[in-house]
């Protein structure tokens, strides 16, 4: 049977204006979100009547509008990974830091994001010319490594970080170097100079809030102008002569100084053993004097005669000569070789005397005799 036939009572399901009540179609919809849109926006709602083309371009719209809100607000979604901090602004004022890890915040040009990483190391090289203490002009090549231990103050503070951290690194040096002489910069005092620059420099960086840490700082050439360069270099040859010769010098003293505190300890000892020598034959002679004393008393013509005894063969003993005298002759020196020579072999102790009746050479050697009980000669 035909949907519209007479019996049928209209059941024509693609009747649209069919008393039955079916779910509403996609029109439908986007002509209901049409009228109420537009009612909020001061728009007039459509009636019944509209055309269906009109709602579906006002739904496709809405939908877009949507779909664009949605991305919009997702660009608001960032990551931190470490070493780095984020700054989050608010109509460009400062709000507020983030840690590492995924965030979300209100897209631009409501908040905007910046990204700092703080653990990067950046390097600034400056090479200047500057005058010393004792008016020296000398040529400086440094070069300073910093990083941002403040993100806000890194970021606002300063307007071009890296002009500033030069500066800040030619005021530092100029005033170290002129508190210095030229050898001192040029020779002797590199580190402590690099050293004091490096403290002057984050003092000057702290004072305005950079934000900024210097790390390291070395100076990587200091020079004389070209100039004055072969003066220099003689004031370094002389000075190198002389720390040469100062050298020597020392290895000389503690060769030469030891030898002479030996010299001198040698002479000391020989000087205490001659005393003590000296000290000792003076108190022998003091006793034997005193012993002698006591025997000239109890005998003093045997004791005399003995002491004149002991002085003659003393000096008889000593000479080379024997004076002979022969009676109703003039006194007569002989020389008796042979008999010289065998007192040279013989003990020193002995002499030849001469006898006044003799002619002979020879005379009867070391005469003895007895005084109580003791051989003298």
């Amino acid at each position: 049977m035909p949907w519209n036939s007479p019996g049928n009572k209209n059941d024509d399901p693609w009747n649209r204006n069919s008393n039955n009540q079916g779910p509403p179609d996609l029109d439908e919809i986007f002509q209901n979100l049409s009228r109420k849109f537009g009612g909020i926006f001061g728009g007039k709602g459509g009636g019944s009547g509209a055309a269906p083309s009109g709602g579906a371009s006002a739904g496709i719209g809405i939908f877009a509008l949507i779909v664009a809100g949605l991305i919009w607000a997702g660009t608001g979604i960032y990551t931190i990974t470490d070493g780095e901090t984020g700054v989050i602004l608010q109509f460009g004022k400062y709000k507020e830091l983030t840690n590492p890890g995924l965030h979300w915040h209100m897209p631009y040009p409501i908040e905007e994001l910046r990204v700092v990483d703080m653990q990067q190391v950046r390097s600034s090289k400056h090479q200047t010319t500057m005058l010393t203490k004792d008016e020296n002009i000398v040529e400086i090549i440094l070069a300073a490594q910093f990083r941002i231990k403040d993100a806000p103050n890194y970021l606002f503070n300063l307007r071009f970080p890296e002009v500033t951290v030069k500066q800040a690194m030619e005021s530092a040096i100029r005033e170290v170097v002129g508190k210095s002489t030229v050898d001192f910069v040029l020779y002797e005092g590199l580190e402590v100079i690099s050293s004091n620059t490096k403290a002057l420099m984050q003092e000057i960086l702290d004072r305005y809030d950079a934000g900024i840490e210097v790390t390291t700082l070395n100076l990587e050439k200091t020079q004389p102008p070209a100039q004055v360069q072969n003066a220099f270099d003689d004031v370094i040859k002389s000075r190198e002569d002389l720390e040469r010769y100062i050298e020597e010098a020392e290895a000389y003293a503690n060769t030469i100084v030891p030898q002479s505190r030996g010299e001198a300890a040698r002479i000391t000892e020989e000087a205490t053993a001659y005393k003590e020598a000296i000290v000792s034959k003076a108190e022998g002679e003091a006793e034997r004097f005193e012993a002698l004393l006591a025997e000239y008393k109890k005998a003093p013509n045997i004791t005399r005669e003995r002491l004149y005894l002991e002085a003659t063969q003393a000096v008889y003993s000593n000479t080379t000569k024997i004076m002979m005298d022969v009676e109703g002759s003039n006194n007569l020196m002989y020389l008796p070789l042979d008999q010289l020579m065998q007192n040279n072999r013989a003990p020193s102790g002995s002499v030849n005397f001469g006898t006044p009746s003799s002619t002979s050479t020879t005379a009867n050697t070391n005469p003895r005799r007895t005084v109580r009980g003791r051989e003298v000669r």
